[in-house]
């Protein structure tokens, strides 16, 4: 259930702590829940029981890569839903079709611009929001 006090409930899988200390304190100022993961596995276990509106997702990453967890969370009926946004240093054009091909919302290259991040999050947020309400009421 999302936190009524936060613009939503993000999950951030990245294996670089310092990324995720940065990212995770620009989130919370964002008004954002934060949920993270060091590495791929860690991921789809928090993405399976911590309920995010939306994941951010490296690709380069150890146990799992990013294109694999997103493949394993698009297949599971518990998280295929959730939106997911790659977020990476990798950014060459087969890297960003084969995210998209594999059910990416959006993949954008780090650096990236934080409110170009927040915008693309508010409308995934916002679409997975609405998909729930109309599920929940047929």
């Amino acid at each position: 259930m999302p936190d009524t006090d936060a613009r939503g409930i993000v999950l951030l899988v990245d294996d670089e702590m310092d990324f995720l200390k940065v990212a995770g304190v620009r989130l919370r100022q964002g008004n954002y829940k934060v949920l993270t993961a060091q590495d791929g596995q860690a991921g789809l276990a928090v993405a399976r029981n911590g309920h995010p509106e939306v994941i951010l997702l490296d690709l380069m990453m150890p146990k799992m890569n990013g294109h694999q967890v997103l493949q394993a969370l698009k297949e599971d009926p518990k998280t295929q839903d959730i939106p997911v946004i790659v977020l990476s240093a990798v950014g060459d054009q087969r890297q960003i079709e084969l995210s998209l091909s594999l059910g990416a919302a959006c993949h954008m290259t780090k650096p990236y611009d934080s409110h170009e991040l927040f915008k693309e999050m508010d409308l995934a947020i916002m679409r997975h929001r609405e998909a729930h309400k109309a599920a929940a009421s047929s």
